[in-house]
């Protein structure tokens, strides 16, 4: 509550009228003392802004005021009639920029011209309870904060408590501006989610309190970031980071989106909910074992699932690579002679239907045999002719049957969609694959030996619940028996991360046998002691770069 005194002065400008004709320089001396002693009456006076003649919302009004007398305040009681725009704040910083400006500001080449009811309501009259906008905002963002440490600060602007009392949270980055309540979020908060903020660029002003802090994961999906090269300095300690539905991501391949992530926050080692490891991105699958295998097992099962599905959708050429000499394939139908018209011809053709496997003999044992693929170029002929198709590997479920030193034996459940536009484009499917070891020691490889591929059509709920995460795949990098293009592609990822020059950087590979993550840890390792010669970089490090970037504080961000 206010003191007597205090209280006796406000009551003298109760309801008073401010404009440009009835401002008075003993109530700005007031309100400036006021702001000097940071008076009671910066929280719980509210005070009545009436914009004339405005026909935007109230947000497009709110931020043009912010930015014109350059401050920060969040208006409540928002209304709009008589095109008279009235709201109450309680920012006496603001009621005194406004009299120095003479009660006008311009936008879209027009004038406005305001009036002030000073001191028109208390925090009570607002709000139902003697509580200041400062106390509600803090108990808001305190209640996002789980037992965990995820602080949720997603949508923040349509809160509901803040929708039932009427605050116009117009901006998020207005949380800045409470620099106690952020000081005290960051310091625990180990994850934060600032998804659905219609963001347009990274919040380094809210990031600046939590990355300090035990911050390992920041969630920036669904807003509309276009870019994050302004982030010039990052935290270390950044593990996952969820960026897609932003603009950033549109247009942009897999390794770059990735690449530009990984040069920001190097550290990190999830994307959007998909793991980062050796191999680049693994795709999301869950995985049922029949036989419980062990840690090698399950690595060699990851490796392959993300690898294969990847080519198979991306570039099935390099197939070849997973096959035996003379492989089987055979892909297994159970559609009627009117869903294969509305099908690619391939589904058909290549295909032996279960619904009448006596119709796959009618054109002779030769025809049959046709849809039996026992060579290697017969196999690969038909996955290539099979319609283009994105996998979803969330859908995944994965059995191994038989592990041992000979054979391997996995069958794969999940969902597929067809590239192209048919009526039905989503289908089920299982592939059952039979693996034959083959010892080079002291490594062993696995070929496929067998491959049994079912399609049906998927159901309802199937569709429903499949393609709701999307999936960025890495793996174009993955080299087998690596071609000429391929290489120069690792190459160039290799000089763009390292600044080596080219030469330099295909000599590194070549000793890594290509394993990019080896030839990185290999620079690391050299870098660390200082071991490179300098003429080695394609570009001469700026020493007074050097030496300012040594002086920073590698936990800000600016």
């Amino acid at each position: 509550m206010y003191s007597n005194s205090k209280k006796s002065q406000l009551n003298s400008y109760k309801k008073f009228l401010l404009n440009r004709a009835g401002a008075t320089n003993v109530l700005s001396e007031y309100i400036e003392t006021c702001l000097a002693r940071d008076d009671e009456a910066n929280k719980h006076s509210f005070h009545k802004i009436m914009v004339h003649n405005w026909q935007d919302s109230a947000q497009q009004l709110c931020s043009v005021m912010s930015d014109y007398f350059s401050i920060m305040f969040i208006p409540v009681l928002y209304t709009n009639q008589n095109n008279i725009a009235t709201y109450y704040t309680s920012s006496l910083t603001l009621i005194l920029k406004i009299i120095k400006l003479d009660f006008m500001f311009p936008y879209e080449r027009n004038m406005y011209n305001i009036d002030i009811l000073f001191n028109d309501k208390n925090s009570a009259d607002c709000f139902d309870n003697w509580i200041s906008i400062e106390d509600i905002i803090s108990s808001v963002v305190s209640n996002r904060l789980n037992e965990k440490m995820e602080l949720d600060l997603s949508n923040l602007c349509n809160d509901p408590e803040f929708l039932e009392k009427q605050i116009c949270f117009f901006r998020f980055n207005l949380l800045s501006h409470f620099k106690i309540l952020m000081i005290r979020m960051g310091r625990d908060t180990k994850y934060l989610n600032l998804s659905g903020n219609n963001l347009s660029q990274l919040p380094m002003d809210i990031l600046n309190f939590f990355i300090k802090g035990n911050l390992i994961g920041i969630n920036l999906s669904n807003n509309n970031i276009t870019s994050i090269s302004d982030l010039q300095r990052y935290s270390s300690k950044i593990e996952k980071i969820w960026l897609e539905g932003n603009p950033f991501c549109e247009g942009m391949d897999a390794p770059t989106y990735v690449k530009q992530i990984t040069m920001k926050f190097p550290r990190v080692m999830e994307i959007d909910g998909v793991t980062l490891n050796e191999n680049g991105l693994v795709l999301p699958f869950f995985k049922n074992f029949a036989i419980s295998p062990d840690k090698h097992t399950k690595m060699l099962i990851e490796k392959f699932l993300s690898i294969y599905f990847s080519h198979f959708d991306n570039s099935r050429h390099r197939l070849d690579n997973f096959y035996f000499q003379n492989p089987n394939l055979t892909i297994n139908t159970p559609f009627t002679e009117e869903e294969e018209s509305h099908l690619p011809a391939s589904l058909s053709n290549d295909t032996r239907n279960i619904l009448n496997p006596m119709k796959n003999k009618k054109r002779g044992l030769a025809g049959f045999h046709k849809k039996h693929m026992r060579s290697k170029a017969q196999v690969l002929g038909a996955l290539r002719r099979f319609p283009e198709t994105v996998h979803d590997p969330t859908t995944f479920c994965v059995d191994v049957l038989v592990k041992n030193k000979n054979n391997l034996m996995v069958i794969i459940d999940g969902i597929f969609k067809l590239v192209a536009d048919y009526p039905r484009n989503v289908f089920q499917f299982r592939r059952t694959f039979i693996f034959q070891a083959v010892t080079n020691h002291p490594s062993t490889a696995f070929y496929i030996v067998n491959d049994v591929f079912h399609i049906d059509f998927a159901t309802p709920e199937q569709i429903q619940n499949s393609f709701l995460q999307p999936s960025r795949n890495l793996y174009d990098l993955t080299l087998i028996n690596p071609e000429p293009e391929e290489k120069d592609m690792v190459t160039n990822a290799f000089c763009y991360l390292t600044q080596l020059r080219k030469v330099e950087a295909v000599s590194r590979l070549k000793n890594c046998h290509w394993d990019i993550k080896k030839a990185l840890k290999s620079f690391m390792n050299e870098m660390k002691t200082d071991s490179i010669a300098m003429d080695k970089f394609a570009v001469d490090l700026d020493e007074a770069d050097l030496s300012a970037e040594e002086n920073m504080d590698e936990d800000e961000v600016d």
